[in-house]
């Protein structure tokens, strides 16, 4: 089911705009790119934990954009997260 729910789907235009899209990217050091690896928020989340409001409306973000799978998992790990933060809105 994983490679259902990545960019696999996507043209090589669409993975060419996903790789540059500033919702995707952000600056983080070295070990924590190699902690999270290809994981989602099921399985990996930012250790700055009041971070992590808007570390998940930006995937969410990423994922209506460019209309990508969520597993069962992925989604409840979402709604827990924005649970404690209700006012989140997604990045533009």
């Amino acid at each position: 089911m994983h490679g259902k729910k990545g960019a696999q789907q996507l043209s090589s235009k669409e993975r060419e705009q996903l790789a540059n899209d500033p919702l995707e990217l952000l600056a983080v050091d070295g070990l924590a790119n190699q902690q999270k690896s290809d994981g989602d928020a099921a399985t990996w989340l930012p250790s700055n934990k009041p971070f992590r409001c808007q570390y998940v409306a930006r995937q969410i973000a990423v994922k209506q954009k460019y209309k990508l799978w969520v597993t069962s998992a992925e989604k409840d790990a979402m709604n827990r997260i924005l649970a404690a933060c209700p006012d989140q809105g997604l990045p533009l």
